[in-house]
């Protein structure tokens, strides 16, 4: 006995005929006869007999009305109550390609403001690096991430929250660092970093190729940030664009200066979701992060809203 055949059950004995039930249940009438026959088998006993005005119930049938009504009331009551405890057990996993610098200075306000926001939701984050920023929201392992443009896959969706300008990085001693600016042109030829296993889109954003005539010279492969920091200050021939906040973030290594780039794109911090992702706690932290990017934008130096 299962609770298909309750619900059923009670739906013969309210409508008062096995026509009725069917109807109710959406059931074939010789189907519901089937299932009513098959379960006085089960229970050995008589449920329902024929009369003139339909069928009525017998003792034992009236005792298992009621009884059905209680099951059938407790299970509603249980889904009610795992529901519920679902709900409220919400967890959205944000990722970041490189930590605080992914959204700037407002990173750490988009992420304190949903958690007052949604109390609901327990939040987590976790560092993501160039390579795996993408395929972490199309594979499940973050909900929604904050990370910079291009993203060059379908199966992602992106917000856009803020431009902001980029600066070209390299060693105090590289023959470029007492310039103030430099052209598009004059770093053609200088040796970029490789970005690991980046999409291409990606990595030719970050290596102006929309500006070049060739293809640049790349030298060592770095995976985040910090790499990328570190290559820098390690060989004095090698240059690369970055944001200006990651730029801010690395002021503290005192071996490294930035240098406008002439004719750089910006860079558009986005907050990325799955292609076609509805869950509404994901829908809210975008709607959030954008509100806060516009609310809270001059704590970004030069930082400028999508058109």
């Amino acid at each position: 006995m299962d609770v298909r055949q309750l619900q059923l059950f009670i739906a013969v004995a309210e409508e008062g005929s096995i026509h009725g039930g069917a109807r109710r249940m959406m059931l074939a009438q010789p189907a519901v006869s089937k299932l009513l026959r098959a379960l006085e088998r089960q229970l050995q006993t008589q449920l329902v007999q024929r009369s003139p005005r339909g069928i009525e119930l017998t003792v034992a049938g009236k005792l298992l009305l009621e009884q059905a009504y209680e099951i059938v009331r407790s299970l509603e009551r249980t889904v009610d109550i795992v529901q519920q405890a679902g709900r409220s057990q919400k967890t959205l996993t944000v990722g970041l390609i490189s930590g605080a610098a992914s959204a700037s200075e407002l990173t750490a306000d988009i992420i304190r403001g949903f958690q007052r926001l949604c109390p609901d939701v327990t939040v987590g984050v976790r560092e993501l690096d160039f390579a795996d920023q993408f395929t972490a929201v199309v594979d499940g392992h973050v909900d929604v991430a904050l990370v910079r443009a291009p993203c060059g896959d379908e199966r992602v969706s992106t917000t856009p929250l803020f431009g902001e300008p980029l600066v070209l990085a390299l060693r105090s001693d590289h023959k470029l660092a007492e310039a103030s600016m430099v052209s598009a042109d004059a770093i053609m030829d200088e040796t970029m970093l490789a970005m690991g296993d980046a999409p291409p889109s990606w990595t030719s954003f970050w290596h102006l190729d929309d500006l070049r005539r060739s293809a640049p010279r790349t030298g060592q492969s770095v995976r985040t940030l910090a790499e990328l920091q570190f290559a820098l200050m390690s060989n004095r021939e090698v240059v690369m664009p970055m944001t200006l906040t990651a730029w801010r973030m690395s002021a503290q290594y005192s071996d490294l200066r930035a240098l406008r780039i002439d004719g750089a794109p910006s860079s558009t911090a986005v907050a990325m979701t799955r292609q076609n992702d509805d869950r509404e706690h994901v829908l809210a932290f975008t709607a959030h992060a954008r509100e806060v990017s516009r609310q809270l934008l001059t704590k970004v130096p030069e930082a400028v809203l999508p058109t």
